[in-house]
């Protein structure tokens, strides 16, 4: 079982209570919220209130402490930010469950149950952290969210509230404000984690203390993040709560890197196919979710088709199956994967090229569970820890010896990444994204040798990018959004996103939002990548509830979606490079299935259970607008929410 490193917060701001002008009221969700009642069609909507030992209680402090170490720990501790965990939260901060299902219980509605996976679920079960000192209406609603405000609780020593930059202490709209007050009062803050004590610890987290560790962590800006002096400083310009006293002249954003391929031309375009051949996705199997890779794509009469082969143990493999409607996806990281189902595998912390699966099937370690299930659960993690580059651009040496490797795109976990659009990222103010513009591996260093092959040391893979903050104003007029800055130069599906999002809240809201460039040329590593980066007015209708998002959009109060997704690394706390995608599968797919690259629909015998050969994507040559007649745009509509903001109706809505 994995060690985690425990992280203790010394300070908290957190209340139990707030004074109200009758007396006071509970910092937390209501008497009425928390009654489990069923309603007289057995529907039950309620919150509850979430354990330490609970899978997305431990999921949320481990996301929050791997940030935290990322943040302000010194360069030799920060290895310990995927195997770090927060003892608790701040002390009076409570995390519940939203638990709202839509039959009566007992079908299909597992209580306290995940709806990720295999056994339906609840329609949802969103977490809440409650805590804040203004009230239970100003709750956390991801670990992305009460991220800045844990940093400023674990950082500024005086505790001056004007300080904090979430969204709760801070609004995005007068973030401007902040910066005219006196400069003296931003100092540069000191760590407040306490360091490991002789408490007795929860059975599932290592009693490894951080001892000195801890006190040697450091947030001073002008310090390297890295002991490498020929690796720029990811953060240099990344921190939002570093530099709200600051005002920088807007930088000239770096150029894109052209598309080389049909397929890097489809997912450029907004609207065209959300998922990608050779990534990782949760599927609707009828009555049940489950996990699966894309193995091909196909446009066939406007309708956007994938072939899906499920993950299952090396023994048995479940047929293929089409899916012809987006709503039936999810990307992986959109929930988090539920315990496994056997009771061997839930006390054995075991990796699936581990596991006796011909034993588990036999009943030698025990009877109970669905050892296929299992066998995608953890088929999936292996997946999620994993990265292949693909498409060598060129090769280079620098001055002390290292070899760089460009790559045109990397498979990241579960994901298809090209080089030219947007990625999350872990560091920074927890929403901010980078543009990237090159993707490398360094090699060596190397020294001279007669052999005409160079053997190199582990590689180390980077992205390169501008980095993207985004923030919201207010305009003069509700009736037309003014001009952005660097509008231009952002990808196609990000202007096009933007657009739609503004169009909703300048109305309603009265302001508007823009992407901030606040970092050119950033290299980070590629585990401080949380993943792709999604279209919130494509994927938000998706994952939420249609009446719910309707009603969120309508008055104009909706999130950016990547708040709400998991990051690469959080099911698996190794990465290991694959030479081929197809490898990364391991057995949890058939002996011999390849991905198909292009969108051309496959032959009738396709369609079987079978492996499938390899299909080379033509190249591009010269100007990337001869594939608009190949692609045959405009017969797609551009806008997937034509007409939802006019009535809600039109084309796109769940596709």
């Amino acid at each position: 079982m994995t060690r985690f490193y425990p992280l203790h917060i010394a300070r908290s701001d957190g209340k139990t209570e707030i004074p109200t002008r009758t007396g006071k009221q509970q910092n937390g969700p209501t008497k009425e919220q928390l009654d489990k009642t069923p309603d007289a069609k057995g529907m039950q909507d309620y919150y509850r209130e979430l354990g330490p030992q609970e899978v997305k209680h431990m999921d949320w402090r481990r996301k929050l402490a791997g940030m935290l170490m990322r943040e302000i720990a010194s360069p030799q501790d920060k290895d310990k930010a995927n195997t770090s965990i927060l003892y608790e939260f701040p002390e009076n901060y409570r995390l519940y469950e939203h638990i709202k299902s839509s039959g009566p219980v007992g079908e299909g509605n597992r209580s306290h149950s995940s709806k990720n996976h295999s056994g339906g679920g609840h329609d949802r079960q969103d977490a809440y952290l409650y805590g804040h000192p203004m009230g239970p209406r100003k709750r956390f609603r991801s670990p992305a969210d009460f991220f800045p405000h844990l940093l400023w609780l674990t950082t500024d020593k005086d505790g001056d509230q004007d300080n904090c930059s979430c969204k709760i202490c801070c609004p995005e709209e007068i973030e401007g404000d902040k910066t005219t007050k006196d400069k003296e009062k931003v100092t540069t803050p000191t760590p407040s984690i306490k360091k490991e004590e002789g408490s007795t610890k929860s059975p599932a987290i290592g009693k490894t203390a951080l001892a000195e560790n801890v006190r040697r962590m450091s947030i001073n800006p002008s310090q390297p993040a890295t002991s490498n002096p020929s690796t720029p400083n990811p953060l240099d310009g990344l921190s939002r709560a570093n530099t709200l006293s600051q005002r920088v002249t807007a930088p000239t954003p770096s150029p894109l890197p052209q598309p080389r391929s049909l397929d890097q031309q489809f997912d450029a375009q907004y609207n065209r196919f959300m998922f990608r051949s050779g990534e990782l996705v949760w599927y609707n199997r009828g009555n049940a979710w489950g996990l699966g890779v894309i193995i091909r794509r196909w446009l066939q009469s406007d309708v956007r088709n994938y072939l899906i082969q499920p993950l299952s143990h090396p023994l048995h493999h479940p047929a293929t199956a089409v899916i012809d409607q987006e709503s039936f996806l999810r990307p992986w990281l959109a929930w988090s994967a539920p315990p496994c189902t056997t009771p061997y595998l839930l006390s054995h912390a075991l990796l699936y090229q581990q596991v006796d699966w011909h034993g588990l099937l036999s009943e030698k370690y025990g009877r109970g569970g669905d050892v296929e299930v299992d066998a995608s659960i953890l088929g999936a993690k292996a997946i999620d820890g994993t990265y292949t580059p693909f498409e060598l651009l060129r090769t280079s040496v620098t001055q002390n010896g290292f070899e760089e490797r460009y790559f045109n795109g990397m498979y990241l976990g579960a994901e298809k990444i090209w080089a030219g659009e947007p990625v999350r990222l872990r560091i920074g103010g927890g929403g901010d994204i980078m543009i990237v513009t090159a993707i490398l591996e360094r090699r060596g260093p190397h020294t001279a040798s007669s052999s005409p092959v160079l053997l190199p040391t582990s590689p180390v893979a980077y992205f390169v990018g501008d980095v993207y903050a985004f923030q919201t104003r207010t305009p003069p007029s509700r009736t037309q959004v003014p001009e952005i800055p660097n509008f231009s130069a952002l990808p196609l599906r990000v202007r096009e996103d933007l657009r739609w999002r503004n169009n909703l809240t300048l109305p309603t809201l009265g302001s508007y939002g823009l992407w901030n460039l606040t970092s050119l040329q950033a290299r980070i590593e590629i585990t401080d990548i949380k993943g792709r980066w999604y279209e919130s007015s494509i994927l938000y209708p998706i994952l939420q509830q249609e009446s719910d998002c309707r009603a969120e959009v309508a008055k104009g109060n909706f999130s950016d979606v990547g708040s709400w997704m998991n990051s690469r690394g959080d099911s698996s706390n190794v990465l290991n490079r694959i030479d081929q995608r197809a490898n990364a599968f391991g057995g949890a797919v058939p002996h011999g299935t390849n991905i198909v690259d292009g969108i051309e629909p496959p032959p009738p015998p396709a369609l079987q259970p079978q492996p499938l050969q390899q299909q080379q994507q033509p190249a591009l040559s010269g100007d990337v607008a001869m594939l608009d007649d190949y692609l045959n745009l405009d017969s797609i509509d551009a806008d997937p929410m034509s007409g939802f903001a006019q009535g809600f109706g039109g084309a796109g809505w769940g596709t």
